[in-house]
């Protein structure tokens, strides 16, 4: 893959790149070097070290994925429920893209333990700014929403790491815009008591906030 910017910035894309296909027993100085078309001594100019390379480049995935929460749920030219399901759909579809990043912040043994910590704390975070949106909507306590809101959370998470599963569970493939649609509007139904028909109009927004999302690819 050929990687554009600047020394620091192709490191660092470098990095993420191997930690995707083959995690943080991939990464060598070695490797990254070649594969940004630098010298073995840039990465230890811009980072230090290999090890605090790894840190960087797990903190910048992490901050992109909650940033693009953040921004889902900011867009208030769409209703709220419309949000939640973009913001699950865009959880499914980062998981399914990046499988190897998800497996590298919470199964690597050698990071697991750090990047766990920042993904709940921060996933935390969002659970109560959304918890917050739907308080006045929901007849539900905030306890309960938080609740609700986070099993449908890690209910998507868990389909999308392995949707080998979901195919048995749902007889569905999950890579399919209609399948996830359908699991989506289930959980809504479930968890939040929210009927929400998929009209052209919502459709075009999904697909639009799923594009924008990953703009910064």
């Amino acid at each position: 893959m050929e990687y554009k910017g600047d020394a620091r910035q192709r490191i660092i894309l470098a990095a993420i790149d191997i930690l995707n296909s083959e995690g943080v027993s991939g990464i060598t100085t070695r490797r990254i070097a070649e594969n940004a078309e630098v010298n073995s001594a840039a990465l230890n100019y811009y980072y230090g070290s290999k090890d605090n390379l790894i840190v960087c480049a797990l903190d910048l995935t992490l901050e992109h994925v909650f940033d693009d929460w953040k921004m889902i749920l900011e867009l208030e030219e769409l209703d709220l429920p419309v949000r939640i399901y973009c913001l699950l759909d865009y959880t499914m579809e980062g998981i399914l893209k990046y499988s190897g990043l998800v497996r590298s912040h919470l199964f690597d043994p050698l990071v697991k333990v750090r990047s766990r910590k920042a993904f709940a704390e921060n996933t935390g975070s969002l659970l109560d700014m959304l918890t917050a949106m739907l308080d006045e909507r929901m007849p539900q306590t905030r306890e309960m929403l938080k609740l609700s809101i986070g099993q449908m959370l890690l209910t998507v998470m868990f389909a999308a790491m392995i949707p080998e599963l979901f195919k048995v569970i749902t007889e569905d493939d999950l890579t399919v815009n209609q399948a996830r649609s359908r699991f989506i509007l289930s959980l809504l139904k479930q968890f939040l008591d929210v009927d929400l028909t998929i009209t052209e109009i919502i459709q075009s927004d999904i697909i639009r906030v799923r594009r924008l999302a990953f703009t910064t690819e």
